[in-house]
């Protein structure tokens, strides 16, 4: 029950998703309504959902007191189900009973519905052991595929990731290990330069103006000069971090496949396995 609540919910029509919000919340005026209109004008439905369909119709119509409209809805879902049994768990036991009268009231015509039926199901598994047959047959005769192609499907996002990820999915490892290497080393750099920055800072002996190599008070002049390379080196390794980033993903763009197949020739029985070296 409830994979078929799941593939009618993800597959039906919006209408009768629409209607079924309607029903859950108790509102059958408007669900019957829409499960008319809905019905009523043809619409491509499977059989699961004209199912569904005529079953939250004709226990709208039940609960809105016209059980010949019920008695309608009931006998056509009979006619795509013969076997169909409502759920005494969810539904009404008054509505189970209704719903149970009307299939033994229609039972003449539903006998050569559900004989139909069984007749269909037994000719499509005819049908498929026929088809597996001879598939087995073909591929006795022919051996095994002589090739096999392996599809890749690829990620768009990761040519926006740092640490060479777009290089490593488009197969260049060399470039993908310089990219992460690089940005890794430059990361830690612009880091260590953040906390030396801000423990020295707070370190840092202060001056007051007037004295001696206190010209920008209150660092002295040597102190304010090494915070001045601190925050050099602090900017250059950020600025080549993002701009080394910028490169792996621009080059990772430019080497995207999105779709990548590969034909793989699968070894032969008993074959030899030969190796070369090459110089």
């Amino acid at each position: 029950m409830i994979p078929l609540l799941l593939s009618l919910l993800l597959v039906a029509p919006p209408e009768l998703k629409r209607a079924k919000d309607r029903f859950e919340f108790g509102a059958y005026p408007e669900a019957a309504g829409a499960l008319r209109q809905l019905l009523a004008g043809s619409p491509h439905l499977t059989d699961a959902e004209a199912i569904d369909a005529y079953r939250m119709l004709g226990i709208a119509e039940y609960q809105l007191g016209d059980k010949l409209a019920a008695r309608s809805a009931f006998v056509n879902l009979l006619s795509f189900d013969p076997d169909y049994a409502l759920d005494a768990f969810l539904v009404p036991p008054a509505i189970v009973e209704f719903f149970d009268a009307v299939k033994r009231e229609n039972e003449p015509a539903l006998a050569p519905l559900r004989t139909r039926r069984r007749e269909l199901r037994e000719q499509m598994r005819l049908e498929d052991e026929a088809k597996r047959r001879l598939l087995a047959e073909e591929q006795v005769r022919t051996g095994p595929p002589g090739k096999i192609v392996r599809v890749e499907e690829r990620v768009y996002l990761f040519n926006w990731m740092p640490l060479g990820a777009g290089q490593f999915q488009n197969g260049d490892r060399a470039k993908g290990t310089a990219i992460a290497a690089g940005q890794l080393v430059l990361g830690l750099v612009n880091v260590s330069a953040i906390v030396f920055h801000n423990q020295f800072a707070q370190d840092a002996r202060t001056c007051t103006s007037g004295q001696s190599g206190c010209s920008r008070p209150p660092y002295s002049d040597s102190d304010r000069t090494l915070l001045g390379r601190i925050d050099a080196v602090k900017y250059v390794s950020a600025g080549l971090f993002w701009a080394l980033y910028g490169y792996g993903v621009w080059d990772a763009h430019r080497n995207f496949v999105p779709r990548l197949e590969t034909e793989i020739t699968p070894s032969r029985p008993g074959a030899n396995l030969k190796l070369e070296w090459t110089f």
